[in-house]
């Protein structure tokens, strides 16, 4: 079975829990007091959350099942998991099966519903492509992003960037003076952040006052 990709947001039951994530290491989602959930298959969710305490119904039930079907059910050991928060992106590998831990199962602020994680780095909304970053804004807590998986493991890993998602360049000209003219490269979608990066870097390039 190929790994995949998974996006984890960290507001279970819309409180954030990033720091629990990462001094834990864990993923989890909401949705409290509904008990363990190993072994329901997607249909018995659907009906569990048709039910006291959630009796969601319609589009809201849809949603809610397919997203915790895909936590208890879909996720892998091994698989690989984005977590964003603001700016930052937590990226990790998934190193447990679904598990319920009752001691975290209160109906109001509870996040029961885990998987471990192994933690591999921190980086930014910059860092990731244009791609990656507008997938991000799909309204789910947890999510496939398998189709982004190469670029995923080459940010978790620290690895070289797959070409797949190479952005192409722009060539930029610029008349520093009269007879001298500047010639560089610069990504099509290259960010706000990324060109302060830029600017800070050539406002350090003087060699004569």
């Amino acid at each position: 079975m190929a790994n995949k990709a998974w996006l984890v947001r960290p507001y279970p039951t819309n409180i954030n829990r990033i720091n629990e994530f990462q001094t834990e290491n864990i993923v989890a989602i909401g949705w409290p007091g509904i008990g363990d959930l190993t072994g329901k298959t997607r249909q018995d969710l659907k009906e569990i959350l048709s039910k006291p305490p959630y009796s969601y119904t319609a589009l809201a039930l849809g949603n809610a099942y397919a997203t915790v079907d895909i936590f208890v059910n879909q996720m892998n050991k091994g698989d690989l998991v984005l977590t964003p928060d603001g700016d930052n992106i937590y990226l990790g590998v998934i190193t447990s099966n679904y598990e319920f831990n009752p001691k975290v199962d209160d109906i109001d602020t509870g996040y029961s519903h885990q998987r471990t994680v192994e933690w591999h780095t921190k980086i930014t909304r910059d860092d990731l492509s244009k791609a990656l970053r507008s997938s991000l804004k799909v309204h789910r807590t947890a999510a496939d992003l398998s189709h982004h998986y190469d670029e995923i493991k080459a940010l978790c890993f620290n690895m070289p960037m797959p070409e797949t998602v190479t952005t192409e360049p722009i060539k930029i000209s610029y008349p520093l003076r009269p007879d001298f003219n500047i010639s560089f490269e610069i990504p099509a979608d290259m960010t706000k952040g990324e060109a302060e990066r830029l600017n800070t870097f050539i406002s350090t390039l003087h060699f004569k006052d």
